[in-house]
């Protein structure tokens, strides 16, 4: 009897130790076509500007074996210490948004950057507030479960976890940011059961005022805005970027043009291996690639939407919900931005767009879906 209980028990701990198969061979796909794509689209651009078409994709390596490496670490990381440690990690990055405010610098316009002494490298603490807010929330939503609802534990401390999050990444000038911030704040609240009348008349009205603030304010944002809705808006200096990108999509035709050959990427799409990197894609694979690449990201999502549902603990099915919403939206926004659907606000597209900081914060999140998919295997 003692020996087929033990058995019993060696087979519940060998099953919890097998991760969610499906959704890291999804991950795993999209990460090498991202690479693929990174390396093609960044050449002409680096071979122009540091005179080594390998400078992106080096780089990019590098970064992605980090990555790999804290998803791995991460994956075998029991997520009651993220539990833990979540209002502590949530005030860093509160922190670091505010250092950034006063010791940050910028790339453009808005000041979003971090440098980490002793190195060459920097980062952007908004990225890092992505994870830091979707743990809080749901570390939050967990500790209230099962208390008498009041306004102030249901809708006004929630608020203010949220929109002291997007209030301080609108500071950096960061409307896409903050719009994602907020997007993800707002879906993770919406699952866990907050009253919807409440909480859509008040958050409405602050994301409402806060936005209309920003963008009497600034008045760079207004001029994305107004050339968007313009269909006369110069197209040599407002619309450059959209233009070429839209070039670029309609050139691929039904198969594209083949790996690596890409013409719009040769100084017409600026950047080309950053956030309009979906453009080069479809030039090159054309609409069956942007299609095959779409439902990639579909099935990515939908398989971390059935592991956050699968798994009987609250705060882990939040936190795979939230960081699940986070890659789904993004990689939604980016691709209506580069189609001309909405404003250019300047959104990377998850595992594509070259970036090496938040390639590692999103392979670190990856990590953790990974991680409680052991557990949700149990309860499928």
């Amino acid at each position: 009897m003692r020996q087929e209980i033990l058995q019993i028990k060696k087979t519940k701990d060998k099953r919890s130790s097998k991760i969610n198969v499906s959704f890291l061979l999804l991950l795993l796909t999209l990460l090498f076509l991202g690479t693929l794509m990174i390396f093609s689209a960044s050449f002409p651009y680096a071979k122009v500007h540091y005179g080594d078409g390998f400078y992106y994709i080096k780089r990019h390596i590098v970064f992605l074996l980090i990555g790999l490496a804290s998803m791995l670490f991460v994956s075998r990381v029991n997520t009651k210490y993220i539990k833990k440690f979540a209002p502590i990690f949530y005030g860093v990055c509160m922190a670091l948004l505010v250092a950034v405010l006063f010791t940050g610098f910028s790339e453009g316009i808005a000041k979003r950057w971090l440098g980490i002494p002793g190195t060459p490298l920097s980062f952007q603490p908004s990225e890092l507030m992505k994870l830091g807010l979707i743990t809080m929330l749901a570390w939050y939503i967990d500790k209230i479960k099962g208390t008498k609802k009041t306004i102030l534990k249901e809708i006004i401390i929630p608020g203010i976890i949220l929109f002291g999050a997007c209030g301080l990444v609108l500071l950096e000038k960061h409307l896409s940011g903050t719009v994602i911030l907020a997007i993800i704040g707002i879906a993770v609240l919406f699952v866990s059961g907050i009253n919807l009348k409440k909480s859509a008349l008040i958050y409405g009205g602050v994301g409402t005022l806060g936005g209309l603030i920003f963008l009497l304010t600034n008045s760079y944002a207004m001029k994305r805005i107004e050339s968007f809705f313009n269909p006369n808006a110069d197209i040599l200096s407002d619309k450059w970027q959209t233009t070429q990108g839209l070039y670029a999509i309609g050139s691929g035709g039904l198969f594209g043009l083949g790996y690596f050959n890409s013409r719009q990427k040769f100084s017409y799409v600026s950047e080309p291996q950053n956030d309009f990197i979906f453009t080069i894609w479809c030039e090159e694979t054309g609409f069956i690639g942007a299609v095959f690449l779409m439902l990639m990201f579909f099935f990515l999502v939908l398989s971390g939407y059935k592991i956050a549902f699968s798994t009987k603990d609250n705060f882990d099915s939040l936190m795979v919900f939230g960081i699940t919403t986070q890659v789904g939206i993004q990689t939604f926004l980016n691709m209506l931005v580069v189609l001309d659907l909405i404003p250019n606000t300047g959104i990377s597209l998850p595992f594509f767009s070259y970036g090496g900081s938040s390639l590692i914060i999103l392979l670190v999140e990856m990590g953790i879906i990974l991680s409680i998919s052991r557990k949700s295997k149990l309860t499928q």
